[in-house]
């Protein structure tokens, strides 16, 4: 069985840059921190440290698991204060933002049990599609809908993905001629949830991985997908929406969908935060509770 420690004191020898070094540092004796990293590379059969009388150099493959070693024992530290703080019961504001429609067809649903389940934590919810700034806008989380991650100095956690897909009511289908080719929606009304006027283009893919650029003129531009939802249903125009605000009205009939064999790209739903280190304990528990109840409420549809 592996033994944490051996990663330990290989850990401390790297970043001591010595095994005396270390050994102070774990008030041990250098031949107990050596046994250990000795037995480490001989269970892994590889060396991991070059050793001379006057000098102690990392290997290549070394500096790799000293790198992964180094995420385990954050973890193990991370996982020790979770069962710390709640025993000392979380309590205080948190601040989180997310876009619209999250909002509400996601944190709607889980947030009054994440509240019950922690009464001395009050939440504030800025449901906005605009990109926040965690610092600047004093934001704990956000929560972000990419079809391409950033390269932000943030935290990230994963929360699901989702898609879009093109729907309307039963009365718009019946009273228009809907034409096989995407690219041509662009001469229907459009319901457009994107807040700018400009004209929004996505990107889908259909049949066989084959991807097409569509460009729309909408007649209706809101971040608020109830509204378009309902629009929708009655006849206004033709929406490209996540399949996962739109399954009531499809399942109900309100809602029909068209071309089912295109989709957008696949777009994920991640956390970011500023860091695993120093999070007050209100702020990790709500990371931990969204992230396991997220998927059950905006799993993806294909």
């Amino acid at each position: 069985m592996q033994d944490l420690n051996d990663l330990l004191f290989f850990t401390a020898v790297v970043e001591q840059a010595g095994f005396s070094a270390a050994g102070r540092v774990l008030n041990l004796p250098k031949s107990s921190v050596s046994r250990h990293v000795a037995r480490l590379e001989a269970r892994l059969g590889v060396r991991l440290l070059e050793r001379s009388t006057r000098k102690l150099r990392v290997t290549e493959v070394g500096k790799e698991y000293y790198s992964r070693c180094r995420a385990i024992l954050a973890d193990l530290d991370l996982a020790d204060r979770d069962v710390s703080e709640h025993r000392s019961k979380p309590a205080g504001i948190i601040r989180v933002s997310c876009p619209t429609g999250i909002a509400q067809y996601g944190l709607a649903y889980i947030v009054p049990g994440f509240m019950a389940r922690y009464p001395l934590v009050r939440v504030q919810i800025l449901a906005t599609n605009r990109l926040i700034d965690l610092i600047e806008d004093k934001v704990d989380v956000a929560i972000r809908a990419r079809t391409r991650l950033q390269d932000e100095s943030l935290t990230m956690r994963k929360l699901s993905t989702s898609r879009l897909i093109f729907v309307a009511g039963p009365k718009f289908v019946a009273s228009n001629v809907l034409p096989p080719d995407p690219a041509k929606f662009a001469e229907l009304p459009f319901l457009s949830f994107q807040e700018e006027t400009a004209r929004p283009s996505w990107k889908v893919t259909g049949p066989g991985g084959e991807t097409k650029i569509v460009t729309f003129d909408p007649v209706l531009w809101t971040s608020d997908f109830n509204i378009l939802v309902e629009a929708a249903c009655s006849g206004t125009g033709v929406a490209l929406l996540p399949a996962q605000v739109v399954e009531h009205a499809l399942s109900e009939r309100r809602l029909v969908r068209i071309l089912p064999e295109w989709h957008s790209e696949s777009v994920t739903i991640h956390l970011v935060f500023m860091t695993k280190r120093g999070l007050p304990s209100a702020v990790r528990v709500f990371i931990n509770y969204l992230a396991a109840q997220f998927k059950d409420i905006w799993e993806e549809r294909r």
